[in-house]
């Protein structure tokens, strides 16, 4: 994206309200790239405010004067924002083809001559009705095409034009609310208006994209709209230059269903950003297992019903029927990925963006719709295969994948064998969950489609470095949540919403930094503190708080006695589990944790009671066998205690605290070689070595009472790890 350091310095003076070091910046610039009207509009500023500064020298106390500097800023940031537009446009290819696509061309742009004739294409397209049916088809060709070429070019107009003056974003307002023009053009409209407003703030356009958004009835339109005004949001203008903007926001967030789609925005914003880690899960785990268990199916149809396979049909009559079910069961996870939001298709359609249709920019953000004339012909070929048109009308894909897929479709079919192909002509065979129209109708899934076709032109346009990503991975930009303008508003309360799902999501560094931003003791209520401690933010300070606003809260108490216990204060941690069982007396893993207390606080007899009986209830039970075995060690009673080590250590990979355990256990019991190899085996595995050295010796001391307990002294137990260290393989 274009940057320039003479007109950074311009809006940093402009931000911190510096109006002469914003005009001498400037200044510095034009000097450097010479623009007649530009400083014409400069010299004007410097004079007015010339004349300012003139007036107050001679006494004259300007009640307005706040009111005029105000306006005075608002002038000079409209410079700034044109100058920079413009460098962009003679810095960067792109934008100079784009500007001259518009320039260049003989059309007028005033508001009112473009509405009137995207109002005459609609009418003109209804009018086809009335013609013989022999000249449709190509009338239509020609009007499509037409169209698409004045929309591809008022597209580059609105992103190489000027900042808008406050009759032009009225007009375009009324154009974007009005019934007469097609949904598809004022959709594409809003996505111009939203690249243009987010590469260079326009109080003008952020005004008509809210605008649009509280009052405009077509569902498509308005989620565009809600995208466009909430990316546009500028923390600093917002705060020093624009408070329209604050106020406005504040307006609009009043309606709880503003405030709803906000949150879900913000979620599914997520979902976007974590399309790799999504597509991993797809080509790792779930592509793999599709294809392992679609040829198993092949293949056993494939074999002859020799004797092997009617034994194995006699002695295993389910098993096809299983394998169907893993088949299903892995479709259908996918399948629920999608549902729950993530971009499953992403890393699919990806590679298919290289087609000559999406050298144009507008074709990224089109409403697909099949008269296209970048796809009319390869549709008017393979139309009629149900398969296709079964996709493309009820299939879970955004814009953008529809046009790929569409393109791409007489490759794909060229390679796909002929009984498959019949399949796919009768419409039968379908790899997608298809959706209905109601699902398809609604808010979230509308918006869901258009982040993915703005997500794709972030991440796969091999321009989209000259535009202002939103999509980048950065704390600040990806909560847009946490934005000022939201500062005096009730979205707070909504924000545990969002950290559980992004806890959900794996994605607790976001979580933290927004709970960072939740500011608002208002709403610091008891979920607050229970995601703060979960967070690992303060967290039994966090616990206990929450447990002071709901005093019966198992989860609070659970947490306090997990970060008690962590801390190795077992008193407390005992305390806690005593008080979970009284509000919970059946749960085994509580008094399995109060057992665990009682034995490192060396009350091994209380522990044996509680452990029996689990372990009565249930014999297989490891964790119960576990700490078990080491009550028994620590009460002295070594032969029940080795015979549950044979158990443990019997199992396929034991686990290491029952290798460590078992070797205290040889210890106790005067085996000091067999405890040594026990240890040394332990380091000797380590991965790294040296990091489990170091845990060893911690264990060791951690046990020093249970040591002295059984009459072992210091010096043994530094004996005992020398004796480790010296032979150490």
């Amino acid at each position: 994206m274009f940057r320039d350091d003479t007109l950074n310095n311009v809006l940093g003076a402009l931000e911190g309200k510096d109006l002469m070091c914003a005009i001498k910046d400037m200044e510095n610039y034009l000097a450097a790239h010479p623009h007649q009207i530009n400083s014409d509009r400069l010299f004007a500023i410097k004079t007015d405010y010339q004349m300012m500064i003139d007036y107050w020298r001679k006494g004259y106390k300007d009640p307005e004067l706040p009111q005029l500097y105000h306006k005075l800023l608002h002038r000079m940031y409209v410079l700034y924002a044109n100058v920079m537009t413009n460098a962009r446009v003679l810095q960067s290819p792109l934008m100079a083809s784009l500007f001259m696509k518009a320039h260049l061309s003989p059309r007028d742009w005033s508001v009112q001559v473009v509405r009137e004739q995207l109002e005459k294409f609609v009418s003109d397209i209804a009018l086809l009705e009335l013609e013989p049916q022999h000249t449709v088809k190509e009338r239509r060709k020609a009007m499509h095409q037409q169209h698409t070429q004045l929309m591809t070019e008022l597209f580059a107009h609105i992103l190489t034009a000027d900042l808008w003056t406050d009759g032009q974003g009225e007009s375009i307002e009324q154009l974007l609310l009005s019934p007469t023009v097609d949904s598809a053009d004022q959709q594409l409209i809003v996505s111009a208006i939203t690249l243009a407003s987010m590469n260079c703030y326009d109080m003008v356009k952020f005004r008509t994209l809210i605008h649009v958004y509280q009052q405009s009835t077509d569902e498509y339109v308005r989620q565009r709209a809600l995208f466009g005004w909430v990316f546009s949001l500028d923390n600093e203008l917002e705060e020093f230059l624009f408070p329209e903007m604050r106020t406005l926001v504040e307006q609009t967030v009043q309606n709880p269903n503003c405030m709803k789609e906000l949150i879900e925005l913000q979620e599914q914003f997520f979902y976007c950003l974590s399309a790799d880690e999504d597509r991993n899960t797809i080509e790792k785990e779930i592509m793999p297992e599709l294809l392992k268990n679609q040829q198993k199916m092949q293949h056993r149809d494939e074999q002859e019903q020799d004797e092997e396979n009617i034994l194995n049909d006699i002695l295993h009559p389910d098993a096809e029927e299983q394998e169907f079910e893993k088949l299903e069961n892995t479709f259908h996870r996918m399948i629920d990925m999608q549902k729950q939001g993530s971009d499953v298709y992403f890393g699919g359609f990806s590679q298919m963006k290289r087609y000559p249709f999406f050298n144009e920019i507008s074709n990224w953000f089109t409403p697909f719709f099949t008269d296209h004339p970048g796809v009319a012909h390869t549709w008017d070929k393979y139309g009629n295969v149900k398969f296709l048109s079964s996709i493309l009308e009820f299939g879970p894909f955004c814009n953008s994948d529809k046009y790929s897929f569409l393109l791409a479709f007489e490759t794909v079919l060229n390679g796909i064998p002929e009984n498959v192909r019949q399949m796919l002509d009768r419409g039968e065979a379908v790899m997608y969950q298809k959706l209905g129209t109601e699902e398809m109708s609604t808010p979230a899934y509308i918006r869901r489609i258009y982040l993915q076709d703005m997500f794709r032109f972030f991440r796969l346009n091999p321009l989209r470095n000259e535009f202002k990503n939103v999509f980048e991975k950065d704390s600040f930009q990806s909560m847009f949540i946490t934005r000022t303008a939201f500062d005096n508003t009730d979205i707070q309360a909504h924000f545990k919403e969002v950290v559980a799902f992004l806890i959900k999501r794996n994605q607790k560094n976001y979580a933290k930094d927004l709970l960072a931003n939740w500011f608002e003791e208002k709403y610091h209520d008891y979920d607050y503190y229970m995601l703060k401690g979960y967070l690992g933010d303060n967290v039994e300070d966090s616990y206990r708080k929450a447990l002071e606003l709901n005093p019966q809260s198992e989860r609070a108490l659970l947490g306090l006695a997990r970060i008690w216990f962590k801390h190795m204060d077992y008193e407390k941690a005992l305390d806690a589990y005593n008080q979970l069982l009284e509000m919970n007396a059946d749960k085994k893993s509580y008094q399995l944790n109060k057992a665990i207390c009682l034995t490192n606080l060396c009350r091994f007899e209380e522990a044996e009671q509680i452990l029996f009986r689990l372990n009565f209830e249930d014999a297989d039970n490891l964790h119960v066998v576990r700490v078990l075995a080491w009550a028994l060690t620590g009460d002295g009673k070594y032969e029940q205690a080795g015979r549950l080590y044979d158990q443990l250590l019997a199992q396929e990979n034991p686990e290491d605290s029952d290798s460590i355990n078992y070797g205290f256990y040889l210890w106790f019991t005067g085996k000091i070689d067999d405890a040594a190899n026990c240890f040394r085996s332990y380091v000797t595995n380590a991965k790294p070595k040296d990091e489990r050295w170091a845990t060893l010796h911690s264990i060791i001391y951690k046990e020093s009472d249970l040591l002295e307990m059984k009459g072992v002294t210091d010096r043994e137990i530094q004996m005992m790890i020398d004796w480790v260290d010296v032979y150490n393989a």
